[in-house]
């Protein structure tokens, strides 16, 4: 009987140690798998990093809505709009990057907006899309470009202006020249094409003067003269 007494007594121990080592197996196992996630996931946050750093490259942006701005004014101002376009944040912070694809376009034509607030926001993406595009992603910033020019012709000016480099116009009428040219217009045309550029910007212009029809003639011609 005691011998029965003293084999349950150590039964019961074993039971308990064997209860505890699983606990503990358990626990290591759980602490170990959530640091193998963090470290997967850090990786992760650290490759979209990059991807986001390569395609901004040159963009001198943080990301930080108070630091960046554009024309003038910090981020806040037009990314708490609540008009805002949700592509248009994602362009900002690297989550969306340009393609050639109906979205993409649709983002570009955001630039001829009536929303004088939101207006320099979205020309900032699209000079932004001018800069890195390619081949296949140049066939979308064209017709947009153009559109605002004529749309806004003063604005676009002051805007060109703001390169004493005169890069961005280069750019700009580099991409126009590419593929600015409307449906119903002949690429093989284009001393129509021009033609049509300096009379829709002339009549959009109504307080132009006479340098800034010289200017607006001038630009048809750096557009459109090398076709």
């Amino acid at each position: 009987m005691k011998n029965v007494r003293k084999s349950l007594k150590y039964l019961k121990i074993s039971k308990i140690f064997v209860e505890r080592f699983l606990v503990f197996s358990f626990i290591f196992l759980f602490i170990f798998a959530c640091k193998e996630d963090k470290a997967l996931s850090n990786h992760k946050k650290e490759t979209i990093r990059q991807e986001v750093k390569t395609w901004q490259d040159g963009f001198g942006l943080t990301h930080v809505i108070d630091i960046d701005s554009i024309w003038k004014k910090p981020v806040r101002y037009y990314v708490s709009n609540k008009n805002c376009d949700s592509t248009a944040l994602k362009f900002y912070l690297g989550v969306y990057k340009p393609t050639d694809e109906p979205e993409t376009e649709r983002l570009l034509n955001l630039v001829t907006t009536k929303n004088d607030s939101l207006r320099p926001f979205y020309r900032w993406i699209l000079d932004k899309t001018i800069i890195i595009q390619d081949g296949a992603l140049g066939e979308y910033t064209g017709t947009p470009a153009r559109m605002y020019a004529e749309k806004f012709p003063k604005e676009f000016f002051e805007y060109m202006d703001s390169d004493m480099s005169g890069k961005k116009y280069s750019d700009w009428c580099s991409s126009i020249g590419y593929s600015g040219f409307y449906n119903s217009e002949n690429f093989d045309e284009p001393e129509m094409v021009k033609t049509k550029l300096i009379k829709v910007m002339s009549e959009n212009c109504a307080d132009c003067n006479e340098r800034d029809e010289k200017r607006i003639i001038k630009f048809a011609n750096d557009c459109f003269s090398n076709q």
